[in-house]
């Protein structure tokens, strides 16, 4: 079944990206309601996160905030889907301020490995192939548990990077980055497995993953954040060095978080709320 479904996907990715940009800058359009009508749970899951992590705002600001995020997914479905399907050369023509792209080639370099680590902004997709036209990368990630999604991801991610690590292979990873090479990674999530320690985020108990520490331990590589944000007229790709020099794993996840945080405060509607980031803590939240 997959082999008929998939090609048809495919297809209509294809067809999204031909569409005019600006038909996605609005949520009004008929396509958006139609695809909303797949997304309730989504939804609610924002919902859930917003109301968790912002007390501090009135319900009117968090009402807004929700309409926001809920607006810019919709512009996002169009970039990172132009992010899977478009040429190098229409990538290149795109407006994008690079800050920090220095720091990352002096790294590389160095041949010693660099870990790239990086938020999940809902502009994810667009954000990876971007840099992967500066560097050859790697990507590590946590397979789908739809194999079907997980085929179109792989389709669409390959398309920049130099291939795709399980992150339960991290034999494989640390020899990527010994041998020099550069790795991306999203740790902003709740993997729910052994190498993860409880943390603190906008306040709030939640696991997260001890992976970045441990690689950069084990192989020595240098480590940096990256970030990126939609801006007037464009996009912004941000690399700032994050070799933190401290041997705590909790330590490490501390410090991430708090970078995440500062990150989101500049465009909290850009951020990828969809994801049940307190699951394992606070599993009532989602219910």
């Amino acid at each position: 079944m997959n082999n008929i479904i998939l090609p048809l996907i495919l297809i209509f990715t294809k067809f999204i990206c031909i569409l005019p940009r600006r038909w996605f800058k609005g949520n009004d359009s008929h396509m958006w309601r139609f695809l909303s009508m797949f997304l309730k749970r989504r939804r609610r899951i924002i919902n859930a996160n917003i109301d968790h992590c912002f007390i501090n705002l009135t319900d009117s600001e968090k009402s807004l905030l929700k309409t926001n995020i809920w607006n810019e997914t919709y512009r996002a479905l169009y970039e990172n889907n132009f992010a899977w399907n478009a040429s190098n050369e229409q990538i290149s023509k795109l407006n994008i301020e690079f800050i920090g792209l220095e720091i990352l080639d002096k790294f590389q370099s160095s041949n010693k490995g660099a870990l790239v680590l990086f938020r999940h902004t809902l502009y994810l997709e667009l954000s990876a192939r971007i840099l992967a036209t500066k560097f050859g990368m790697y990507g590590l990630e946590r397979p789908n548990n739809n194999a079907l999604i997980q085929m179109i991801q792989m389709k669409g991610r390959t398309k920049s990077l130099k291939g795709i690590i399980s992150n339960s292979d991290i034999k494989q990873c640390l020899k990527i980055l010994k041998d020099g090479k550069i790795v991306m990674y999203g740790p902003d999530q709740d993997y729910r497995n052994k190498h993860s320690i409880i943390s603190s985020f906008y306040g709030k108990r939640c696991l997260t993953t001890t992976v970045p520490a441990k690689l950069k331990k084990i192989s020595g590589c240098n480590v940096v954040y990256f970030d990126f944000f939609r801006v007037s007229g464009g996009f912004r790709a941000v690399i700032k060095d994050f070799n933190n020099e401290s041997d705590s794993e909790k330590k490490f996840a501390e410090n991430l978080n708090i970078e995440i945080e500062n990150s989101i405060s500049k465009a909290p509607e850009q951020y990828l709320w969809h994801h049940r980031r307190f699951k394992s803590q606070y599993p009532e939240i989602y219910e």
